[in-house]
């Protein structure tokens, strides 16, 4: 089996990432290239799966209080309801109740 090329992938997960690709002026996202390609190969090029723990790992607290009182929130909600939609869905190996189970056929 030919060895996947995930750098083909890397627009695709930037994207779902909101982080910037190399062509913008200010590339300065939360993630290096190589740990995007970490990310990619730890889930065998599935992007959602990557995508959804990239969005774990920016849901980090961020806030933080300035000497003078200034509070400035985190972005902690923002990326948790993005990670909601690519999470995978935890039934997806339960079988359907119409099916016959194996035990069932004895």
């Amino acid at each position: 089996m030919a060895e996947m090329d995930y750098e083909t992938l890397l627009p695709d997960l930037r994207y779902c990432l909101r982080e910037p690709d190399d062509t913008q002026s200010c590339a300065c996202g939360a993630f290096t290239e190589s740990e995007l390609l970490s990310l990619l190969e730890k889930h065998g090029g599935d992007v959602r799966a990557a995508a959804y723990e990239g969005l774990l790992r920016k849901a980090e607290d961020d806030s933080f209080r300035l000497p003078d009182g200034l509070e400035l929130p985190d972005g902690r909600a923002y990326w948790l309801r993005l990670a909601r939609y690519y999470r995978p869905c935890a039934a997806r190996h339960m079988p359907r109740a119409d099916e016959v189970w194996d035990d069932d056929n004895e």
